[in-house]
């Protein structure tokens, strides 16, 4: 039997560097990370949330980045999301998303 080759677009997107920070409820990241993997599995939502990161100083521990290809697409399943609280309306800048991730 051939093996299955996994289907790549025609065209590779660039990789965005579209980060957005989002809280969450007190002490809830690990149970809102756990609903947003299930709501982007169940909504094939792979080509709008990019990328998720955490960061890992305990100041930030109620924040989630994110990676979206689509702010305003994103926003709408974020909201319906266990434990989301808010998200900024603004991409950050890649200095501020390496100096939370512990990055140079």
């Amino acid at each position: 039997m051939p093996s299955i080759e996994p289907l790549e677009s025609s065209s590779p997107q660039p990789i965005s560097n579209n980060w957005y920070l989002l809280t969450v409820r007190s002490k809830k990241r690990e149970v809102f990370l756990k609903y947003l993997k299930f709501m982007i599995d169940q909504n094939k939502l792979e080509e709008l949330v990019l990328d998720i990161k955490i960061p890992q100083e305990s100041v930030y521990e109620d924040m989630v980045l994110l990676n979206l290809s689509n702010f305003k697409n994103a926003s709408t399943y974020l909201k319906k999301v266990e434990c989301f609280q808010n998200i900024e309306r603004k991409p950050l800048q890649s200095e501020q998303v390496n100096r939370m991730l512990g990055i140079g």
